[in-house]
Formats: C-alpha cells, structure tokens, sequence
C-alpha cells in the first residue's frame, strides 16, 4: 500500500473540503502567490497535488476560492452585510475591514488581482466574482437610497474603484490617518450626491 493511502494528514481531507480550503488560505496568506504551484503547495498542507486538483481543478480556481474566503473574513469583521440599506453603512464597513490584522488580506487580494488583470481569461472566475458581483451589489445598494437606476452603473463603479484604490494605497504606505480622512471625505462627496437624488 503506497504512503499516500496511508498517510492520515492525507486522509483527513478527503471529504473535507473546508477544512483544505482553511488550511490553502492559511498558505497562501504566509507565502504570497508570486511563486505559487501546486506541487510545493499540496506538499506544505500534507496533500497530494491530485487531492488539490480533484476539489479546485485549477490552480485559478483555487485563488478564487481563496479570495472568497478572504472576502467573506473582511464583511465578518466590519460587522456588516454586503446589502446593506444604506451607503451610510460604508463608513462602519471601512472602519471594520482596514484594520492593520486585516491588511495582509488585502496584500494577498491585490496579488491575485495583478495576476488577473495580466490573464484574464485564465482568471475569468475571480474577475466575475470580484469585480462584477462586487459592482452589482453596489448598484442594488444606491438604488435601495434612492439613485437613478440609469446612474447606479456609474456610481457603483466610482464607490468600488474608490474603496479598492484607498485600499491599495494603505496596504503600501501603512498611513491609516490619510486614508481614512480621504474615504471620509468621499463618503461626504457621495453623500452630497445623494441628496440629489431626493430633490424633486
């Protein structure tokens, strides 16, 4: 019988698949994925690459899967949903999903993100989920406060862009103050813009 069938770290992931999912998150947030493959990978998790290949197909899918899992941390930990009732809720969300634990998240997202924008046919799956569905929530969220339906496009697209460049930028420089005073500031922009939209 060959090591791998007895090998219980092995075993142990063969029908638990959130269990591997945690300990790739786990990985990749340690290494980055500059230089990530998936025999080094399933070998520091104590799997084979098969089992890796078997649950995530490809290496693309796996980060995917990833990011998700990474995505979903940082709403859990700004305490807010991503449909939200309001725009006014972005405020706790930022407060909640910049702190300096939650940066190595992002770190990790903007890699991919790199990858993706190089590749994007490759990375097909990620560039629905993180920026399509993304917007697409923004857009349900102006609308429920009051935005025209033929503006909610443009303005989803400004909100997203805009939270994702601060967090970039803050992810480079570390410089919590500056970046929380220019999302402040926007949010007051967007806010202004708001009340344009309940003018009769």
């Amino acid at each position: 019988m060959s090591t791998e069938h007895i090998d219980g770290r092995r075993l142990r992931y063969l029908h638990r698949r959130p269990e591997l999912l945690e300990a790739v998150t786990a990985y990749v947030l340690d290494h980055g994925v500059g230089d990530l493959a998936i025999r080094p990978l399933a070998a520091a998790i104590g799997v084979s690459h098969g089992t890796l290949l078997h649950h995530f197909g490809t290496k693309e899918n796996l980060l995917t899967e990833v990011i998700e899992v990474l995505r979903r941390r940082l709403t859990d930990a700004a305490g807010v949903t991503e449909t939200g009732e309001s725009i006014d809720a972005l405020a706790t969300w930022w407060r909640g999903s910049t702190t300096a634990e939650r940066l190595p998240l992002y770190r990790l997202l903007f890699e991919v993100h790199a990858l993706a924008a190089r590749d994007p046919e490759r990375y097909r799956r990620y560039l629905r989920q993180v920026v399509h569905d993304s917007r697409e929530l923004m857009e349900k969220l102006v609308i429920a406060d009051g935005c025209p339906t033929h503006q909610a496009p443009a303005v989803a697209s400004i909100i997203v862009a805009q939270a994702r460049g601060l967090q970039l930028d803050l992810v480079a420089t570390g410089d919590h103050e500056r970046t929380d005073q220019a999302f402040a500031l926007f949010l007051q922009m967007i806010s202004n813009l708001r009340d344009t939209w309940h003018r009769p």
